[in-house]
């Protein structure tokens, strides 16, 4: 009976025991001579010819001169040995292996990976050096050095250009995290926006020392300057600071105040017995079908408290134009604009990891690192419910729904 075999009949007659063996070490083969192939297509066009093509004009200069000293390079399969050429007379530079190159994009990108996961940089060497080969830089040092890249990345996103991000509601609040100087407790400002089509963008994080309205002036200034147009609807706690910023950046924007917030406030106002009892009637108010309705439950729940606890009353009334701004918008849409709970979800799983941070100590990488664990995290967010109406809404002006 007639057999068929791949076109490589060699390999495919091994001994498949002996193959499972060297499996690896064939793909390292093949993965060197990729590697080298490419290198050498850098410098064909480099000199914009192939490899013993004569030059077609004699001005142009350079020519190959051999190649280095052989480099053993750490890659996700292993050490993988290459070539780099070198080239006399005209300037080349590689830009898959520049000078001093000795692990692959991937493998830095992995090694910062692991460690936003919780690896810990004296663990890197046991956990990871039968797989990478004897060679391969794993020190303490060394993973303190790919960290850098955070850096860079933060302050690339930092300056990127928001003209083309339409937001229709925007998350404010400052998180405090256990990060950053050990001698300083240090707040991270926070701006989250959700689009037309019900994506979540972080659009800010900054740290700071306190919420003040100086900070978010300057947030807010910022992102007027990277493009950013003004949302509808800005969601934040009772922070003065935020406000009279907000006011003064956007002030076409309605403004709602997280009710969870308001809860606490009124709470710390009461005597610990009757914090479920308000608690619950509060949550009643929040959940009422029409605003008319839920400012006639509000005004009566003051009105109970008023005679024998009339601080809780009055932050009952306080602000309470800023409760309801949620009735302007879709229905559908409510559960999401209530509070600041998308903001500070966010913060819920970052927390885990910066508290068991102890060597943060300056507040910019803080900041780097926190904006890395978001950007992995963001890759599973979803989409606002209601967000099919939201490209209707965004059609109407602005001053025409906060005039509504």
């Amino acid at each position: 009976m007639r057999k068929s075999y791949t076109k490589s009949p060699v390999a495919a007659k091994r001994d498949p025991a002996e193959m499972g063996r060297n499996l690896e070490e064939r793909c390292r083969e093949l993965l060197s001579g990729l590697f080298q192939a490419v290198l050498e297509a850098e410098v064909d066009e480099a000199l914009e010819r192939l490899r013993y093509e004569r030059r077609c004009d004699p001005a142009k200069g350079g020519y190959r001169d051999g190649f280095d000293r052989p480099r053993t390079l750490t890659s996700n399969r292993g050490p993988i040995d290459v070539r780099r050429p070198r080239v006399r007379g005209a300037t080349f530079s590689s830009a898959i292996l520049p000078r001093h190159k000795r692990r692959l994009q991937d493998v830095d990108e992995s090694l910062t990976d692991l460690w936003l996961d919780g690896l810990s940089t004296r663990s890197f060497e046991g956990t990871l050096r039968a797989f990478l080969g004897a060679d391969a830089p794993l020190s303490a040092a060394t993973i303190a050095r790919t960290n850098r890249q955070l850096l860079a990345d933060f302050e690339a996103w930092k300056g990127r250009r928001l003209d083309d991000l339409e937001l229709a509601f925007v998350w404010a609040d400052g998180v405090y995290l256990g990060a950053g100087p050990d001698d300083q407790r240090r707040v991270f400002l926070s701006v989250l926006g959700a689009d037309r089509d019900g994506k979540k963008h972080l659009v800010a994080l900054q740290e700071a020392m306190a919420e003040s309205a100086a900070h978010w002036n300057e947030i807010f200034a910022d992102l007027a300057e990277r493009g950013l147009r003004a949302p509808e609807l800005l969601i934040a706690d009772g922070a003065n600071g935020l406000w009279a910023a907000a006011n003064k950046a956007w002030p076409q924007t309605a403004q709602q105040r997280c009710w969870v917030h308001k809860m606490r406030n009124v709470e710390e106002k009461l005597p610990k017995e009757h914090a479920p009892a308000v608690r619950s009637a509060l949550g009643e108010i929040m959940y009422a079908e029409t605003e008319p309705l839920a400012r006639k439950k509000l005004e009566q729940l003051a009105k109970s408290y008023e005679r024998r606890y009339p601080k809780a009353a009055a932050c009952m009334r306080d602000d309470r134009d800023r409760l309801f701004a949620y009735y302007r918008f879709p229905e559908s849409t409510w559960v999401h604009l209530r509070t600041t709970n998308p903001i500070e979800s966010i913060f819920a799983p970052i927390r885990n990891r910066t508290d068991a941070m102890k060597r943060l100590r300056t507040a910019e990488f803080a900041s780097a690192v926190t904006l890395a664990l978001i950007q992995r995290l963001s890759k599973k967010w979803r989409r606002l419910r209601g967000h099919t109406e939201l490209k209707e809404m965004l059609a109407n002006p602005l001053a025409k729904r906060i005039a509504a």
